[in-house]
């Protein structure tokens, strides 16, 4: 049962950074890349704000109050690199790679909080793995591979990765101290604030006019959601298969962003769609 439990908030964070991170596109090339941070992040926060009010006598604990703070300030860092690697290239080929942080969370998480994987659920892991990278790799030619295209925005993905990798792995720290909400709500503040920061000091300007307009508040929605749902499952559920799940996004992307944006998929992107469904259903095994 908890092992089930753990699939299902880990599927709802999948499918939901998903939608957000397909529909970062867009809004990115209207608006740029952290005025859409900034803008989306008022939305998430209001939300999660309101979710976390009965949490606030947690407060109190103000060390894992401020690490939380302090933990959305760095994230905001790889939250960027993937919202500029979508602006400049593919969905479907960002967002597999930025997925691959799967690996550093769940090592870090059954090295450092024990958490229990089965062989089968690595196995489940090494397969979710192998689809990310299949996706935006040419098995034909590495030299058409988009691993080594520098202008393709690959360097911002794995920038991605290996930052998310650390962030969802750190956030399960405060997540057990203060409780999820609060710590949802403090992660997502410090991002958002630090996306400010970073508009008044490049003098962009800030399109607040665009802050409740259907797009961004449709965004903000899918990152609270996600987010909920993580810190949620975390917390009460196996880490490791709600993290690997989590940060699984690159088929739900690539299927959005071939419906939404017209991207062909690829025989090397349905095959690693299909490898990914085997992985999921491996993962929630018993």
């Amino acid at each position: 049962m908890l092992v089930f439990l753990a699939v299902a908030f880990g599927i709802i964070a999948m499918l939901s950074n998903a939608f957000a991170n397909t529909f970062s596109q867009p809004l990115a090339k209207k608006l740029g890349t952290i005025p859409t941070l900034f803008l989306r992040g008022i939305t998430v926060c209001l939300i999660l704000g309101v979710i976390s009010i009965p949490s606030l006598y947690r407060l109190a604990n103000i060390h894992y109050a401020l690490f939380a703070l302090l933990l959305g300030v760095a994230g905001y860092f790889p939250a960027q690199a993937f919202t500029h690697g979508v602006k400049v290239s593919r969905v479907g080929i960002i967002a597999p790679i930025a997925g691959c942080s799967t690996l550093v969370t769940v090592l870090l998480a059954a090295t450092f909080l024990h958490a229990p994987i089965e062989p089968l659920q690595w196995a489940a892991i090494i397969l979710v793995l192998i689809a990310n990278i299949g996706v935006s790799v040419n098995i034909k030619s590495l030299r058409e591979s988009s691993f080594l295209q520098l202008a393709s925005g690959i360097p911002f993905a794995f920038m991605t990765a290996i930052g998310w990798g650390l962030f969802f792995f750190a956030l399960v720290y405060p997540t057990r101290h203060i409780g999820p909400w609060l710590s949802a709500f403090l992660v997502e503040l410090g991002l958002t604030l630090t996306a400010g920061v970073h508009l008044l000091i490049s003098k962009q300007g800030v399109p607040i006019k665009h802050a409740f307009s259907k797009p961004v508040m449709m965004n903000g929605i899918c990152i609270a959601t996600g987010t909920a749902a993580f810190v949620f499952g975390v917390s009460r559920y196996n880490a490791g298969i709600v993290a690997s799940l989590n940060t699984a996004t690159a088929l739900p992307s690539v299927l959005l962003a071939a419906y939404y944006f017209k991207e062909r998929l690829s025989r090397v992107e349905i095959v690693a769609a299909a490898t990914m469904i085997v992985g999921v259903v491996l993962v929630s095994a018993p």
